[in-house]
């Protein structure tokens, strides 16, 4: 039996190399022409799809490292994808049990991102600098409150340029989190360029960057970093232009696929 599973995985293997040196695949990982990636990424800015058709080895990839991280990391929340009202994150966790700086008692995140936040924070140290944590999980009802308050106290249409509705906030994840002083001079503090500068080498990237407020549908926040992984956030630099809103739109439209042309060599039955 064991002679014949060997046997069923080189044949698979061979027939994987050989459709991959015929030209029809672009990578041994997965069963996709550069036709298919085509049409995967026909919704992409016309500058980051030829980005990826250029080099879409590379791209499969990463792609193939960020497929093995856990889904429930990349989920797409925006204006238009939101989170069920009951939805809270199973492994939630007090930020005051790891002795970080926190503006405010009570913070939360999912312990699933603790080893990648710890070890972002003791690099920061080593640098001289203290990450403080202003705002992380929030609830449903939370979010609703906030966002009523920013009605009252700007108008609508201010509002919804600076805050989500209930739902809506990435901050419901568990995995979203404003640094600092949660304000527009946050960027020019030396804790404000050191997260822009390392924040991605542990996983996390800038939500709403400066000028795309048309693609995330909200004003820039220089503070308001999420967690995607180390390989999410190298994806998300090397072939989207370093927009966080462009790699989860892809990942979300396009996971199913990349996850079901996904092949595992000499996998047994």
């Amino acid at each position: 039996m064991r002679a014949v599973r060997a046997s069923s995985a080189l044949c698979v293997c061979f027939l994987i190399a050989a459709a991959a040196w015929a030209g029809t695949w672009i990578t041994p990982e997965f069963s996709l022409s550069l036709d298919d990636l085509r049409g995967m990424t026909a919704s992409l800015p016309a500058d980051i799809r030829e980005g990826v058709l250029a080099r879409p080895s590379a791209f499969l990839g990463l792609a193939g490292k960020v497929l093995d991280q856990p889904a429930d990391l990349f989920v797409l929340v925006d204006k238009q994808h939101p989170l069920a009202a009951d939805y809270v994150p199973a492994d939630l966790v007090p930020l005051k049990t790891y002795h970080l700086r926190t503006t405010w008692p009570g913070l939360l995140l999912r312990k699933a991102i603790m080893p990648a936040v710890l070890e972002m924070t003791a690099a920061a140290r080593r640098d001289g600098i203290t990450l403080t944590f202003s705002s992380t999980y929030r609830s449903y009802e939370y979010q609703q409150g906030l966002f009523e308050r920013e009605v009252k106290m700007y108008g609508r249409e201010t509002a919804e340029r600076e805050s989500a509705h209930p739902g809506y906030s990435q901050h419901q994840l568990g995995t979203a989190i404003d640094f600092g002083t949660i304000s527009d001079g946050y960027e020019k503090t030396r804790e404000g360029q050191w997260v822009s500068a390392h924040a991605w080498e542990y996983g996390f990237t800038l939500s709403y960057p400066v000028g795309y407020e048309q693609v995330t549908g909200y004003r820039y926040e220089s503070w308001h970093y999420r967690y995607i992984t180390r390989p999410g956030a190298a994806m998300q630099r090397e072939f989207f232009g370093d927009i966080q809103q462009y790699f989860l739109e892809f990942l979300n439209d396009n996971r199913a696929t990349l996850e079901q042309m996904r092949l595992r060599q000499g996998s047994g039955p």
